[in-house]
């Protein structure tokens, strides 16, 4: 049975632990956020059929509770090339995560023969072994919560190391809310938060990168469950920096996905 990260009561939704964080097991994991927020896009959307999602950046406010969560959202321009739609999620009335959003209408057009392509897909899935962000958690013997990242099915085509960069094949057999499977379009925002652990940057001393937001464009949606992150994080003497990423499907690259990102330490806070 596929499991659910929110049960939802109208525009409340309660995250199951399946949503849960690596950094407390009372928080929501940003991949949760970045799900529940493009469930919210896709829900609007069905009342344009002839519009895609090109891009959906959210901001990870604050840390978001596993608790009662309230998904709001506004259409601030409806036109009729362009729609653009603000999104809010509210805990016990407090803004905890925004997200804009930019659909653009659909038509048919002959490409010419010099158009740029897009990048071929990386070696995978098939054939590649698999793991998990949990078991390599626990092979280090790090007392890491469990919730969604527990849940992720990794293919690495390259080392998970923690060296800044690296590319792996990912899916997520879980869904936003009951009754719904998990849509193309929903599973790129929800895989989109992983672009950092992809390229996440061990700086010694327990000390890495996260990032407070996730910038998505996309060129088209995904054809396949598996999805692939080539990433890589550029980070400055200031402790500040930005995670770039590639997204693929197995016909090849779909869209990008940024982060800007910061260190953080067990002393830090």
């Amino acid at each position: 049975m596929t499991e659910v990260l929110f049960d939802r009561d109208g525009e409340v939704y309660l995250p199951t632990p399946a949503s849960g964080s690596p950094w407390h097991p009372n928080m929501l994991h940003g991949g949760a956020v970045s799900g529940l927020f493009g469930f919210g896009v896709e829900q609007q959307a069905t009342a344009w059929p002839d519009f895609r999602l090109g891009r959906l950046t959210m901001d990870l406010l604050r840390p978001v509770p596993r608790a009662a969560l309230k998904l709001s959202s506004r259409l601030r321009r409806d036109g009729g090339r362009l729609k653009a739609l603000d999104l809010a999620l509210h805990h016990d009335g407090k803004l905890v995560a925004s997200a804009s959003a930019v659909l653009q209408k659909a038509h048919a057009i002959t490409l010419p023969a010099h158009a740029p392509t897009p990048a071929v897909p990386p070696p995978g899935p098939d054939g590649l072994a698999e793991t998990g962000i949990q078991a390599m958690l626990d092979a280090k013997g790090l007392k890491i919560p469990r919730g969604l990242h527990s849940r992720v099915q990794l293919r690495p085509v390259t080392p998970w190391n923690e060296s800044g960069q690296g590319t792996s094949w990912l899916n997520l057999p879980v869904t936003i809310v009951a009754g719904t499977p998990l849509t193309p379009l929903v599973r790129a925002t929800l895989l989109s938060d992983l672009s950092n652990g992809v390229a996440q940057l061990n700086l010694g001393n327990a000390t890495g990168t996260i990032n407070a937001d996730i910038n998505l464009n996309l060129f088209r949606y995904p054809d396949s469950e598996w999805l692939a992150i080539q990433a890589q994080t550029q980070l400055q003497p200031t402790g500040l920096g930005l995670v770039q990423g590639t997204l693929f499907d197995t016909r090849g690259a779909i869209g990008y996905v940024t982060q800007v990102v910061q260190s953080y330490g067990e002393f830090t806070g």
